[in-house]
């Protein structure tokens, strides 16, 4: 596999992430651990990630940046996320995270697309505040990374809590996220 997009499978979430060298897998066939090298610093980014709810969340943007390991069952830790003008039902909303690092975990290799690595992204933590409304959305993602783009697709749900946002988001609401983060590494 390439040195450079099998690095950026592992960054994925980031939400998450960006990587950009040599990553190999336990053995061929099973979920193993991921073995990097060298560690380092990523970036990604994403346009236009959503959250569903009742109503849909957009945000022109989001960012993110970590640091990718050597070796170990966790692959990278994100640690900084930012997503730009979101909006819900036409009010302006902003969306902080609110416990790092995520984690990005390989899961290996995707069963029906020979291109794909799955990854579940751990410690997702989110808090939504806006004008009569705020909300928290936590839980894994999980997605996988299509080695012949350099992308990172997270599509899975979320749990929210602490919900007060007008009915649009309600207390255990499965809400749906979903991003592509272009990995640039």
């Amino acid at each position: 596999m390439k040195t450079r997009t099998r690095r950026s499978v592992v960054v994925a979430a980031a939400l998450l992430a960006a990587l950009g060298t040599a990553v190999s897998s336990a053995s061929a066939g099973t979920a193993g651990v991921e073995t990097l090298t060298p560690p380092g610093p990523f970036t990604a980014h994403a346009d236009s990630p959503t959250l569903e709810a009742f109503a849909s969340m957009t945000c022109d943007s989001s960012d993110a940046q970590g640091w990718l390991y050597a070796s170990g069952p966790v692959a990278a830790d994100v640690d900084l996320v930012s997503f730009t003008d979101c909006q819900i039902a036409g009010m302006t909303v902003d969306l902080t995270i609110t416990a790092t690092p995520w984690q990005v975990v390989g899961m290996g290799p995707n069963t029906s697309n020979p291109n794909w690595d799955d990854i579940v992204v751990q410690g997702f933590s989110v808090h939504m505040e806006g004008f009569g409304c705020s909300a928290d959305f936590d839980g894994p993602l999980h997605g996988y990374f299509d080695n012949s783009t350099d992308d990172l697709v997270v599509d899975d749900s979320l749990i929210a809590s602490d919900a007060d946002c007008l009915g649009l988001v309600n207390d255990n609401d499965v809400v749906h996220f979903s991003a592509t983060y272009h990995v640039i590494g």
